[in-house]
C-alpha cells in the first residue's frame, strides 16, 4: 500500500512572468504532520490554493490517495477528504461558538439551510455537538458568541469546523499567525493532539512551531522545493540556512 496521502509532482504554476511554482515535486506521508516553510513570495498559498483546488496549475500532477485530483473541483475534494483553515479566520462572528460548530456539522451532513435554526436542534447534530467541541477544548465556550473569543480561541474554533468533515488531510495555512505566546502554545497543543489520528499539512513561519511538531518539512523558495527531509536534516541544511532560517537553528 502506499504510504503517500499526497503527492505532488513536477507542478507548475505562473501569473504572467511570475513563477509561482516551478516543477515542484514532494510527497505527504499518511498520518505525519508534513510542515511547508519558506520566505515570503516563496510561493507556499500559491500551492495550497493548487492542492485544494481554489486554482488549478498549468501543468503537472497532484495524487489524492492514488487518484489524480488535478483538475477537481473544491467541494469534490473536501467530499474526498481534504479540510482547509486559512490564513485569517473563517468563523462568524455574531453567532455562539456552539451555532458556529453546529453549522459546519450541518454542511457536512446534507442539511438544508434554509432552515438552518431547526436543524441545530436535529438529533446528528446533538449527536455530534458535544464530541466536536470537545475535540477543540472549546466545550465551555459553546454559548459564547464567537466575537468574543480570544484570537487562539479563533483559530481553535476554526480547526474544530474544519475537523466536523472527518478529512483524512487538514491543510493549516499559518495557524499561528498573528496570535500570541499563549493561543500559540494551546493551538500547538491541539495539533500535538491531533498528531496521529489524519494528515496534517503544515505550513508556519513559526519555526519553534514547526520544529517542534513536524515530521517531515518541505522547504519552498521562489516556487521551487530545495529540500524535502525530517526535521533534524532540515535544521542542519546549510542551504535551507542561508535561504529561509539564518544561523542558529
Amino acid at each position: 500500500m502506499n504510504d503517500k496521502i499526497m503527492e505532488v509532482k513536477g507542478l507548475n504554476k505562473a501569473f504572467g512572468a511570475v513563477t509561482a511554482t516551478n516543477d515542484l515535486s514532494f510527497g505527504i506521508d499518511r498520518g505525519h504532520v508534513h510542515a511547508l516553510i519558506g520566505p515570503n513570495g516563496a510561493g507556499k498559498t500559491t500551492l495550497v490554493n493548487q492542492l485544494t483546488g481554489d486554482i488549478f496549475p498549468d501543468s503537472g500532477k497532484i495524487i489524492y490517495n492514488s487518484q489524480d485530483i488535478t483538475r477537481l473541483k473544491d467541494y469534490r475534494r473536501a467530499h474526498l477528504g481534504i479540510a482547509r483553515s486559512f490564513q485569517i479566520t473563517h468563523i462568524f462572528e455574531n453567532l455562539t461558538v456552539g451555532e458556529n460548530m453546529a453549522l459546519s456539522i450541518c454542511a457536512h451532513s446534507g442539511h438544508n439551510f434554509h432552515f438552518w435554526r431547526h436543524s441545530l436542534r436535529s438529533g446528528i447534530v446533538k449527536e455530534k455537538l458535544e464530541g466536536a467541541l470537545g475535540r477543540v477544548d472549546l466545550a465551555h465556550r459553546r454559548h459564547l458568541k464567537a466575537s468574543h473569543l480570544s484570537h487562539g480561541e479563533k483559530r481553535q474554533l476554526e480547526v474544530g469546523m474544519a475537523l466536523t468533515g472527518d478529512p483524512e488531510l487538514l491543510i493549516l495555512d499559518e495557524p499561528m499567525a498573528g496570535m500570541g505566546p499563549g493561543g500559540t502554545i494551546e493551538l500547538s497543543k491541539l495539533i500535538e493532539k491531533l498528531k496521529g489520528t489524519l494528515t496534517i499539512l503544515l505550513v508556519e513561519h513559526d519555526m519553534d512551531v514547526v520544529f517542534s511538531l513536524a515530521d517531515m518539512v518541505t522547504v519552498l523558495v521562489y516556487g521551487e522545493a530545495i529540500l524535502t527531509a525530517p526535521v533534524d536534516q532540515v535544521r542542519k541544511n546549510r542551504r535551507v540556512q542561508q535561504a529561509y532560517l539564518g544561523d542558529g537553528w
